[in-house]
């Protein structure tokens, strides 16, 4: 559409609900920035408001049995999902009354590891244990396909139409270690089109802010250490690769485009590892770590450019890109993942939905205004995978007409 029409376009309308932009106040959506933690040996939910400070302990027993081992927790709105490994299942938790609504079973001895949605209604899921993705619908709760793939897949992460899986490499039959792998599947035509080879075992990816997958390769722990392969989505293939050493796991990349690493750490601190991941420079290797408390298992980027890790002492502790200490939190037994709350519609990412929004929404698509910098997802106010004037007309009639509440679209 023509810049000049769209605008056209848009005034007339905002000329339309002008009188209530000035004689009614806008109706405010907002709630307290939340991290939330899964506790692994504790299979426990702790909630820390940033707001406040107050942590909550052991507001939700995870997994439908002892040994459940839970891995991950992705927050969409006001419900959360939580991968619980060991009893092979999904988990999923209103938030707003702090009960789990239902589980959905993966199957036996599948061994459900890492998740991503590629819509509102469908997730896919790596089995590590039977060597395969798996497309799940979270409404039905039920898998509806699974896909042959390498050894012990792990991270997943969509990206243009595309889901990619990393594959491990181990072989739990033999003990041994396979080259790594990241097998990338077309949702569209439901194929597997290509196999990236990287290095030794592929663990977790991220996506950075120019659309490229950054490929955490751990190493075999004794022999191999810690890589990083960056796979150009547009063609499929390795772009560029570097060497951070020790043995990185997790990895976040934040709005100030720094990747940071949780580097476990098992003697006397616990490690994280960074990077600039627009230019590749190093910052935190393993010769210079970033150290935290002892065996560091997560690390995820937070919208104020800190970043949040999850150390096996019990505690998250809050560092800045320098790897200063900013503080940290008491929580259960074993962290090992972090989301955050958030509201669908916040374009501005100030946890509250309102005028503001809708102004930042105009500024930024009619006037080259600054992107929404953390989550710019919130933004796609109807979930159709677009950011334009229908988002605006949709936040309008939310605010001030107590419309149909935002959306949640992919992330």
């Amino acid at each position: 559409m023509n810049r000049n029409s769209s605008t056209m376009t848009l005034y007339r309308h905002i000329a339309v609900f002008g009188a209530l932009f000035l004689l009614l106040p806008a109706l405010l959506y907002a709630i307290d920035p939340t991290a939330y933690v899964v506790n692994s040996e504790g299979e426990t939910l702790s909630k820390i408001n940033l707001t406040t400070g107050v942590v909550s302990n052991n507001i939700v027993i995870l997994g439908t049995d002892v040994d459940c081992y839970p891995n991950q927790i992705i927050i969409r709105d006001t419900l959360a999902y939580v991968i619980n490994s060991g009893t092979d299942e999904i988990q999923i938790i209103d938030l707003v009354t702090e009960q789990t609504v239902s589980f959905i079973n993966t199957g036996a001895s599948t061994n459900p590891y890492w998740m991503e949605f590629s819509d509102d209604r469908y997730a896919f899921v790596s089995f590590l244990l039977t060597n395969e993705l798996a497309k799940v619908d979270m409404q039905k709760g039920n898998v509806v396909q699974t896909i042959p793939v390498g050894h012990s897949p792990e991270g997943v992460l969509i990206t243009q139409g595309k889901v990619y899986v990393a594959n491990s490499g181990y072989n739990w039959g033999t003990g041994d270690w396979e080259i790594g792998s990241v097998m990338v599947y077309d949702i569209a035509s439901e194929m597997i089109i290509d196999t990236v080879y990287v290095d030794w075992n592929p663990q977790y990816m991220a996506l950075d802010d120019s659309g490229r997958i950054h490929v955490v390769c751990t190493g075999d722990y004794y022999s191999s250490f810690g890589a990083i392969d960056v796979i150009d989505p547009a063609t499929d293939t390795i772009m560029a690769s570097f060497s951070i050493g020790g043995s990185p796991g997790q990895i976040t990349i934040g709005p100030d485009h720094v990747a940071y690493l949780a580097g476990a750490g098992w003697t006397f601190s616990g490690y994280v590892y960074s990077y600039n991941s627009l230019n590749f420079d190093i910052y935190h290797d393993q010769s210079n770590p970033i150290t935290v408390d002892l065996n560091c298992m997560t690390a995820v980027a937070y919208q104020d450019s800190t970043c949040f890790t999850g150390s096996f002492t019990d505690f998250i502790n809050i560092i800045d890109s320098s790897g200063g200490d900013l503080g940290s939190y008491a929580v259960g037994d074993a962290p090992v993942h972090i989301d955050f709350n958030y509201l669908p519609g916040d374009a501005n990412s100030d946890f509250a939905v309102n005028l503001l929004d809708i102004l930042f929404l105009i500024d930024w698509i009619y006037t080259e205004g600054p992107k929404p910098s953390y989550a710019m997802w919130r933004a796609n106010a109807n979930g159709d995978f677009a950011y334009n004037l229908l988002d605006i007309l949709y936040l309008i009639e939310y605010v001030y007409s107590d419309g149909p509440r935002p959306k949640v679209g992919p992330r």
